[in-house]
């Protein structure tokens, strides 16, 4: 009886054998005719271990992401290996995408560490801001005392090779914003080191190359000075981390000429950090900044952060110029000043209308995901998101020569002229100074450009 069941056994295994080998030699020859469904099937088992990483609660759910990611593995044709932590990535565009909120988004490692880098005020690099241009990598503009200034680089100036790598195989096929991002990530880096750049000048056709230092550049967002009538001029480009400080020492300078009246220039800034943003009205008023309604219609009172006192000016009357570049921070600014600053005048265009919060968080391989927490409020409880704010006095923007003004932070006067022309800056100043009002205009700003890249 023993021998019998062994050979039972053993014919049994024998025909699981036969079966096995048949079963893959048939999948074999059907292979030379194309994929099968086997090809899934076994990506299923090998990606096996990631699908028990799924929560219990979730893997109904995850039953079709995993299905899909398995064909993909399993069956798309290609002349290379997938790059998996590319479809992860798209993935997670995807989820965010769903949620149908512009500002909930997600930066790969690269964009996210520049991102990083430049709210903190500062960075190592050539300094120079880039933008696309016909396809190709422009300098914006350098940044004031930095090595790319001190090189020559110029506005419109194209950047064709950094350290004899090509840039245009790298960005090709890139949406404007990644391909800036990209040609930054090869032309910054550590303080004291070289980077030698192929530049065209279109101005002159001429091809040349340079060799710059790189250096740690400070990112000015503050510029501020004193205009004739005891007026300030303040203007703020942006809430960065190191804001606060600038603003406070532009005040230092400024307190010895006992200003008069203020304008607050907070035209094209796209934002910035919340808490900047508390700090800067800390310096004009106390009281209320703005509310946050969060999940579940919690609502949040958040307050002014002061300053030193001697820094302090909450009386005297100001004017705050906006458009349609200034967004989300500046928005915070602008609509509490107006609402709970006395005194105090908006002039411009409507803003933009980013009136949401986002947390910033850095994930395991340094890439980034932004998710909206709440929107906000002024004072007054007026709702900014996709609304935007509209000033009392909405004044189109125009350089004719009417409109003269004192070329202000880094303005130049046009070549053969003394001044500079500005017809929101001028009319901010003949409010100030008890002019009429101007009349309504039209003609306002579209919504936000893409930021250019700091390199």
């Amino acid at each position: 009886m023993v021998r019998t069941s062994r050979a039972i056994a053993a014919g049994a295994t024998a025909a699981i054998l036969v079966g096995v080998i048949a079963f893959f030699g048939g999948w074999v020859a059907a292979r030379s005719f194309g994929t099968t469904p086997l090809d899934s099937f076994l990506a299923g088992v090998a990606n096996a271990g990631a699908r028990q990483e799924t929560p219990a609660d979730l893997r109904e759910q995850f039953a079709v992401f995993w299905q899909v990611w398995d064909l993909v593995d399993g069956e798309f044709y290609r002349e290379v290996p997938i790059d998996r932590q590319k479809l992860v990535y798209g993935a997670v565009r995807g989820m965010l995408a769903a949620l149908d909120d512009e500002y909930t988004t997600f930066q790969e490692p690269e964009v996210a560490a520049q991102s990083r880098e430049s709210m903190q005020g500062r960075f190592e690099g050539i300094g120079a801001y880039l933008r696309v241009e016909g396809g190709e990598i422009a300098i914006d503009r350098p940044i004031k005392g930095s090595p790319a200034t001190k090189a020559g680089l110029q506005p419109g100036d194209l950047i064709l090779a950094v350290d004899g790598e090509s840039l245009a195989p790298l960005i090709a096929g890139l949406d404007p914003g990644a391909a800036t991002a990209k040609a930054a990530s090869k032309i910054r880096g550590p303080k004291g080191s070289l980077v030698t750049l192929d530049v065209r000048r279109p101005a002159t056709g001429e091809r040349f190359e340079l060799q710059i230092t790189r250096d740690e550049v400070p990112i000015i967002t503050v510029n501020a000075e004193m205009l004739d009538g005891g007026v300030a001029y303040i203007q703020i480009t942006e809430f960065k981390a190191t804001t606060t400080q600038l603003l406070d020492e532009a005040l230092r300078e400024l307190a010895p000429h006992r200003p008069t009246s203020i304008v607050l220039d907070l035209r094209n800034n796209p934002g910035g950090f919340l808490t900047t943003a508390q700090e800067v009205l800390g310096r004009f008023y106390d009281g209320v900044a703005l509310y946050e309604e969060e999940n579940g219609g919690v609502v949040k009172e958040l307050r002014t952060i002061a300053g030193p006192s001697e820094l302090r000016l909450f009386d005297q009357p100001m004017v705050v110029l906006i458009n349609g570049g200034s967004a989300s921070a500046a928005e915070i600014v602008a609509g509490a000043l107006r609402d709970a600053r006395p005194n105090t005048t908006l002039l411009g265009e409507k803003s933009f209308g980013k009136g949401s919060v986002q947390n910033i968080h850095q994930l395991r391989d340094g890439s980034s995901a932004r998710i909206t927490i709440a929107h906000w409020f002024t004072p007054d409880r007026s709702e900014i998101h996709r609304i935007g704010i509209v000033p009392q006095h909405q004044v189109a923007p125009s350089e004719d020569p009417q409109y003269g003004v004192p070329c202000v932070a880094e303005r130049r006067p046009p070549e053969g002229q003394s001044s500079c022309s500005d017809a929101q800056l001028a009319w901010g100043l003949r409010v100030l100074a008890g002019s009429v009002p101007p009349p309504a205009s039209a003609g306002l700003l579209p919504g936000l450009a893409p930021r250019p890249s700091l390199s």
